[in-house]
């Protein structure tokens, strides 16, 4: 069950950035033989056998070590060392997948970086200070490896995606071929709704969840009505309904209004739009709606796998509720507020880069190229083990072994969108069989943002953005979650971020977006 509005009104918000930059996200068998499969076209390709490539020379055994941000689950090694076995024939690799929970993600991985500790993949993206990480020279230009060792890759990735993650004309990760569109909204729990006959139908703004969110407070005990974390506010929900990014350097900054065709950027911070958004988040957290640790709250996935959430703010696409669904064992709908969109940011939402301390560069492409090609390896990273994670419903569809759910399952890591061809990707039970094709709708649809293919290039005011960044973390999670009054405290925030040199780095994102649109000619 999913709900669209119309236009959205007028409360509806900026879109924000999380980082020092926010740029603008076959067969089952597997039956490759070589790591050059033979060419596959389109969006849903599958593998191909490689009986009639080339013999390929004797490859020693190498270990890829990756790194990826979710939930760590309790039986990585085995689904890595089944990996490892499906792989060596094909590349002779040996797979060490490692998942950093959300929380510490961001400081375990600039200790490695720090420390130039060997590994080889990263999951990256544009809110990640992923343009930080190329001028860091932490992840590498990848051009040349992708020609030599990824061309089915290439092949099935949209071309307009692959020049719009390039960064100064070149490359620096492989994007996950899926939707590029995304739109906002809540998640809302499918069960509750049902108990208590609420009617999502009448739900046109985020005021009008406003009398669900009473009966959940007063029926059920212990319920968190609208979860919140200090990166997860009501803003998540509402910010591309009125405002887009321009491709800005830290969060809430190079926002323009998505209402009028100029590349000209606002100030977010003074805008009513925004404030009002503020405001309706102070309120719900003093009606008891929000939970009284939002401002402070790291473990935002992990608390609304609990079942004590009814609703939460997310970026939605067709069948995000059933995904979530099954990777939470929980029973979600969405509920969507802005008109879907694709942004510079949406297409650098998902990429795996390849580490500046690898030891074999070329080998991680090959391994990347089998990731587009490859069925069988896309899906036994994404759900785990045949047979012991997932059993097979039909040759697409597959389930969770009799008695066994997402919270008992060793590998239910949730995470498909960060891998590959999402296009490859098995159905679980209860998805729309229809799903990959909406996918595309979906995306051909979609509004295309202003400056699409922008990327700001932060070098020049790096120093004013890090002391930006450091002011915000005094005051934003407590706004964007309600916790603290935005009438008092807005002003007091504003006030700092000037002293940091907020209008320093928006006069430079200006400067950068009128080159751009005079290149391109915009």
């Amino acid at each position: 069950m999913k709900f669209a509005s119309k236009k959205i009104h007028a409360v509806l918000g900026v879109a924000m950035s999380a980082s020092l930059v926010l740029a603008a996200c076959g067969s089952g068998s597997g039956s490759e033989s070589s790591p050059a499969a033979s060419a596959t076209t389109g969006a849903s390709a599958s593998a191909a056998p490689a009986s009639a490539s080339p013999a390929q020379p004797k490859l020693e055994p190498y270990t890829i070590k990756m790194f990826v941000p979710g939930i760590p689950q309790k039986e990585q090694n085995l689904v890595n060392e089944e990996i490892s076995k499906y792989l060596k024939d094909k590349i002779n690799v040996t797979l060490d997948m490692q998942v950093i929970d959300w929380g510490s993600w961001a400081d375990k991985m600039n200790l490695k970086y720090a420390s130039n500790e060997v590994f080889d993949i990263t999951w990256t993206t544009s809110w990640d200070n992923w343009v930080g990480k190329i001028n860091n020279k932490s992840i590498i230009q990848v051009d040349d490896l992708m020609a030599k060792h990824a061309k089915e890759a290439m092949q099935i990735i949209d071309p307009k995606v692959l020049n719009g993650i390039k960064y100064n004309g070149k490359t620096y990760g492989m994007p996950t071929n899926k939707e590029f569109a995304a739109n906002k909204g809540f998640l809302v729990r499918k069960d509750l709704v049902e108990k208590y006959k609420f009617d999502l139908s009448t739900v046109k703004k985020p005021e009008d969840m406003e009398p669900f969110f009473e009966v959940i407070k007063k029926n059920e005990p212990g319920m968190i009505p609208f979860l919140s974390g200090k990166s997860n506010g009501l803003p998540i929900a509402l910010q591309e309904g009125s405002f887009i990014s321009a491709g800005s350097s830290a969060t809430n900054l190079g926002a323009m209004d998505r209402n009028t065709p100029e590349l000209k950027l606002i100030d977010v911070y003074t805008d009513s739009r925004y404030v009002d958004i503020l405001k309706l988040a102070n309120k719900w957290y003093k009606a008891g709606y929000i939970n009284k640790d939002a401002a402070t709250l790291s473990d935002f996935g992990g608390t609304y796998r609990s079942g004590k959430v009814f609703a939460f703010p997310e970026t939605l696409k067709p069948g995000k509720d059933t995904e979530v669904s099954q990777a939470s064992g929980l029973p979600w709908v969405q509920v969507e507020f802005t008109k879907p969109l694709i942004t510079t940011n949406s297409t650098l939402g998902n990429m795996l880069s390849i580490s500046r301390t690898s030891k074999d560069p070329e080998r991680v492409m090959m391994f990347l190229n089998l990731l587009y090609t490859d069925k069988t390896l896309v899906n036994m990273i994404a759900f785990g083990i045949e047979g012991k994670h997932f059993v097979k419903k039909s040759d697409n569809t597959v389930d969770f072994p009799q008695g066994m759910t997402a919270q008992t399952s060793g590998y239910s890591l949730g995470a498909p969108y960060m891998f590959g061809n999402q296009f490859n990707d098995y159905l679980w039970a209860g998805e729309d069989p229809q799903k990959w094709e909406k996918f595309k709708k979906f995306n051909a649809d979609a509004d295309e943002a202003k400056g699409l293919g922008f990327i700001f290039n932060n070098e020049k005011v790096k120093n004013e953005i890090s002391a930006y960044n450091n002011a915000l973390a005094e005051y934003f999670p407590g706004l964007i979650t309600g916790t603290l009054d935005p009438v008092e405290y807005l002003p007091k925030m504003v006030e700092k971020l000037k002293a940091a040199g907020m209008d320093k780095i928006n006069a430079e994102v200006q400067t950068q977006l009128n080159e751009w649109a005079q290149a391109n000619k915009k």
